[in-house]
């Protein structure tokens, strides 16, 4: 099985203006269970001067999974990073930090915006989904299936928000009431894989601290300002006494709305704290462990790099940091001339590992060898002893 390695996009001093990003609906982006897997695959990265919407782009294309930057966020703020074998998802959530924002998982795509977007965001669709059977709204169900129905939907560059919201309303039959309290604005392209109608306009309300009512049977919505509160309740299970369970939630989270209903606990919270809350009443206070598959031979590998003017030697640190290990004789390098600082160029996409390190060594004076994790280097005018 071939997989593609999971190093770096970019690396090292890499020029903005030269970054090339695969068109969004040119990418076959991951959903469901592949998508989920693929965002606890490892991660590893070492970036300066790159800003940070290409970054996210390029990462987001190689990877193929949908990441939505929200419009409170910089786009041009240029971040470094050192990313060594973490998860994908926790390297994106580092980035997010850095660019002083955060990062949640709605479904099929990755959100970054500022926190009070991103710890709202999935209790609002939630919210919106649980009101679909509500009596108090009335929407048959053949109506709640179809806005329920997951679609793909993309926008273009300069596209309003307003532009946008309106053809997620019209692929789920709605009639917005008041698309005009949406302010003026100009947004990046983007693509947003396998969401409903209330996702969608869930991520792009998000973006203006708004959310919406459901009006005429469902097939109208109404814009309107986020609650200063809001919460999900549900009940969770334990299998310790509950009053020891409620008395370790108190002490964990003392101002979180908890009690004891029966053999359960009643639990009102965001729905990242239900996730916290599940955790803990697994009794080991951890989630559960994430599987990330050793890495394999080289041999076996895909290799994704453009570097400009990076340091040979920087460009192997990186490397070895995603389980590549080097060997060479540095007295017989530097009787050949061969400095390991010199500066070299790589452009390739998803390449053999037999080109990748072609690409890297020849232009520097070097062969190399390739045993299974480990590259052996000998100067190309290696003098016999």
């Amino acid at each position: 099985m071939i997989a593609s390695v999971p190093l770096l996009l970019t690396m090292g001093m890499l020029c903005q203006s030269r970054l090339e990003v695969t068109p969004p609906v040119a990418v076959n982006w991951l959903t469901g269970p592949k998508f989920r897997q693929e965002i606890e695959q490892p991660f590893s990265g070492n970036w300066s001067n790159i800003a940070f919407r290409p970054l996210l782009q390029g990462i987001a294309a190689d990877r193929q999974i949908a990441i939505i930057l929200d419009r409170r966020v910089d786009p041009s703020v240029e971040l470094p990073l050192d990313a060594a074998n973490v998860s994908l998802k926790t390297g994106l959530i580092s980035l997010a930090k850095q660019a002083g924002c955060d990062a949640t998982v709605p479904g099929n795509l990755v959100f970054l915006g500022p926190k009070s977007a991103t710890t709202r965001l999935r209790t609002l669709i939630e919210l919106r989904r649980q009101e679909l059977q509500a009596s108090e709204f009335s929407i048959p169900r053949k109506r709640r299936t179809e806005l329920l129905q997951p679609r793909r939907f993309s926008s273009n560059d300069l596209d309003s928000p307003r532009e946008i919201l309106n053809r997620f309303a019209e692929q789920g039959g709605l009639r917005v009431a008041n698309p005009d309290v949406i302010p003026h604005d100009l947004w990046a392209a983007m693509v947003l894989p396998e969401v409903s109608v209330v996702e969608g306009l869930s991520i792009v309300l998000i973006q203006f601290d708004m959310t919406f009512r459901w009006t005429n049977e469902g097939n109208g919505v109404e814009l309107v300002s986020i609650p200063d509160e809001i919460f999900i309740e549900r009940k969770h299970s334990t299998r310790r006494k509950v009053a020891d369970a409620l008395a370790a939630i108190r002490e964990r989270w003392p101002r979180m709305q908890a009690e004891i209903s029966g053999n359960q606990l009643v639990v009102r919270g965001l729905i990242e704290d239900h996730d916290a809350v599940a955790v803990l009443l697994r009794g080991d206070g951890t989630s559960s462990p994430i599987k990330i598959e050793p890495p394999q031979p080289l041999r076996k590998q895909l290799f994704t790099l453009k570097a400009v003017r990076t340091p040979l030697s920087g460009l192997m640190k990186t490397l070895e940091e995603s389980a590549v290990s080097f060997e060479f004789d540095a007295d017989e390098l530097d009787a050949a001339g061969i400095r390991l600082d010199q500066t070299i160029d790589v452009d390739v996409k998803k390449v053999s590992a037999e080109e990748f390190f072609h690409s890297v060594f020849d232009p520097a004076g070097l062969n190399f060898q390739i045993d299974h994790l480990t590259v052996k280097l000998t100067p190309k005018n290696r003098k016999s002893k």
